[in-house]
């Protein structure tokens, strides 16, 4: 557990940008074979993977900064604390990958109803790795 953490730690950008990368290579996997070809997908992709991944990246290491300042400074760092920072990286990582789904699209209120859901997940999902990264590092990251 102690090499996860120090990996997490000394690696936060790379961290990053996979929570934004590998949700938008999944669902675009699932895209490209489920339903008809349209280059608009590829552009799509491109802006979550270009634009995303750095915005991914630079929130989780401002996120995890905050959680390490304030365990140092003020005591062990709370659960709570990398709850809401995951919500908060969460739905960061997501603004981008999400709106691409307004470029071109026939179905505007599928796509409104698609970037509401993506983002209630990508909180949901953002509170359940933050949270567990804050009880983890207590533990295992000294004060």
């Amino acid at each position: 557990m102690n090499k996860i953490v120090e990996f997490y730690v000394s690696h936060p950008k790379f961290v990053g940008a996979l929570y934004c990368a590998v949700p938008a290579l999944l669902w675009f996997g699932y895209v490209f074979s489920a339903v008809p070809f349209r280059e608009i997908y590829v552009l799509r992709l491109a802006l979550c993977l270009v634009v995303g991944c750095p915005i991914g990246a630079y929130l989780n290491e401002y996120g995890m900064n905050l959680w390490l300042l304030k365990h140092k400074a003020a005591g062990p760092g709370k659960i709570v604390d990398g709850a809401l920072n995951g919500a908060a990286i969460g739905i960061g990582t997501a603004l981008l990958p999400a709106l691409t789904s307004l470029i071109s699209t026939h179905h505007l209120e599928e796509a409104k109803t698609f970037i509401i859901v993506v983002y209630l997940a990508s909180a949901a999902a953002g509170i359940l790795i933050g949270a567990t990264a804050a009880a983890v590092g207590r533990e295992h990251i000294a004060r």
